[in-house]
């Protein structure tokens, strides 16, 4: 991406809500991946006052390289803020011209200027003069299967001095239904000679390889597949290499929750703390048995030690029910 590069080419997606600098340094500490992106922030909310406030571009040295998402629809607005992320130090800026979310699109940003890709062109110019570091874009095929421009806006962002591109190529129609074509992403990548990035339906250390192959593309993007396995980056880089892929057992899966919980509770206020817990418990402990009894329990919890109780109950309970299981 401009001269920076990415080794490894995986790439942790920006998610609202979820990818705050505890997550990206739990990531990280697994191996395996390459980039880490702070959450979407609003171009109006990165000034020196919102940035107390919402913390939303905290980040430790250790994080690097870092993308910083911003999102937004007035070239200005967009410009200061991008200098404003380029004063904090990040090491690229990715615009957000994806994002579904009613609330986002609602208000002009994220896959709403898919719909008009002048002023996307417009924003994307105002920011290539403003800044110096490298730029990326990240969006969708289109609106909707009658207005698919994905190709379109790829030689908008080129034309505009856009570094990388990063495509999810469902339609903000589809949202997260139905099946992620990359066959979108591959004629991307045919199109432009800037680095493009797939993301989408990568649920597995092996969907990420073959994504990769079959697309010819310069890296891939993963979301909720993190929050449901973090250690998928290490498990890439493990298959690449040859060697069979790392699968944690219950006492690796218990203490990375009590880690993240540390984590969190040295930088955050309880209930804060006890929110992300709740939240990163929902996808993580999907598909073990009496998981969905673990997740009422948990989001029920009024204070951090309940929940822990609950972890210490279920992660015992688990590990007595393996030892009863026949090999």
């Amino acid at each position: 991406m401009g001269s920076l590069t990415i080794a490894p080419n995986m790439v942790l997606a920006p998610m609202a809500g979820v990818t705050d600098s505890i997550f990206r340094r739990l990531i990280l500490s697994l191996g395996g991946c390459g980039l880490v992106c702070s959450e979407m922030t609003n171009a109006a909310s990165v000034s020196p006052r919102a940035l107390k406030r919402h913390r939303l571009l905290d980040y430790l040295p250790e994080e690097r390289p870092l993308a910083m998402q911003i999102s937004g629809n007035d070239p200005e607005l967009v410009a200061q803020a991008a200098r404003t992320v380029e004063a904090l130090g990040a090491d690229i800026l990715d615009i957000n011209c994806g994002c579904p979310s009613p609330k986002v699109t609602g208000g002009g940003h994220g896959a709403s200027l898919l719909c008009d890709l002048p002023k996307m062109g417009r924003v994307l110019r105002a920011v290539r003069e403003a800044v110096h570091l490298p730029i990326t874009l990240k969006y969708r095929a289109g609106w909707d299967d009658q207005s698919l421009n994905f190709l379109e806006t790829a030689r908008v962002a080129e034309e505009a001095g856009i570094n990388g591109l990063t495509l999810h190529p469902r339609t903000r129609e589809q949202r997260y239904a139905g099946e992620a074509d990359w066959s979108r992403v591959a004629a991307i990548k045919q199109q432009v000679r800037i680095p493009v990035v797939g993301s989408g339906d990568v649920r597995s250390a092996a969907d990420a390889l073959h994504r990769l192959a079959i697309s010819g593309v310069d890296g891939v993007m993963i979301g909720r597949a993190a929050l449901a396995n973090p250690w998928i980056f290490l498990q890439v880089a493990q298959l690449r290499s040859g060697m069979p892929p790392f699968e944690p057992g219950l006492d690796e899966k218990y203490a990375l929750l009590r880690r993240y919980l540390a984590m969190c509770l040295e930088e955050l206020p309880e209930r804060v703390a006890l929110n992300k817990l709740k939240q990163f418990v929902g996808q993580f402990v999907i598909g073990a048995p009496g998981s969905a009894v673990l997740r009422t329990c948990v989001q029920r919890s009024q204070s951090v030690e309940a929940a822990r109780q609950w972890l210490d109950e279920f992660f015992l309970a688990a590990r007595s029910y393996d030892r009863r299981c026949p090999d």
